[in-house]
């Protein structure tokens, strides 16, 4: 019996030592990554829920992370359907997306009632008032093509956006 459990937890250790090494490799041409997070805050207030991409002329994959209550995201790259924790070092273009919404007053099942007609006008009046809330992260920063946000990865490290700085632009 003593040997039988024995010999149970010696197989269970094998298996488990083998398992931790059969991660899914990176695919040909996956650039190193460092580890690399940006803080977005207005003034010294972290905003959480803010989308972040960066994005870089180098093509080296999409690069995003999404803010914690303290308004920190963990970069991650995904090139090929692999993602990877962290950024490869470039210059990059940071945008933060994060638009206030209304909620619903129709129900699914009013939806569901109305035709086609009243659904477009519906939805147009809920933009409309998604449109007129105060955003906490100014629209240029979600600028693909303006985005005045920038920095240069050349190691581990953090990149704070402040806000603040934008509002005005």
């Amino acid at each position: 019996m003593k040997k039988t459990f024995l010999l149970c937890c010696a197989f269970f250790s094998a298996a488990c030592l083998t398992l931790a090494g059969c991660g899914k490799p990176a695919p040909d041409g996956m650039p190193e990554t460092v580890p690399f997070s940006v803080k977005v805050v207005d003034g010294s207030k972290g905003i959480a829920d803010v989308q972040v991409v960066m994005d870089s002329e180098a093509g080296v994959g999409a690069v995003s992370g999404t803010t914690n209550s303290s308004g920190v995201a963990e970069m991650k790259t995904t090139f090929k359907n692999f993602t990877a924790k962290g950024v490869p070092v470039g210059d990059y273009k940071v945008r933060c997306i994060k638009n206030p919404t209304v909620d619903h007053w129709k129900t699914e099942e009013e939806l569901n009632k109305m035709d086609l007609g009243e659904r477009q006008a519906y939805f147009d009046e809920w933009q409309k008032k998604n449109d007129e809330l105060e955003r906490e992260v100014p629209k240029i920063l979600e600028d693909f093509d303006n985005c005045p946000c920038k920095t240069t990865v050349s190691g581990e490290g953090e990149f704070v956006v402040d806000v603040a700085e934008y509002k005005d632009k």
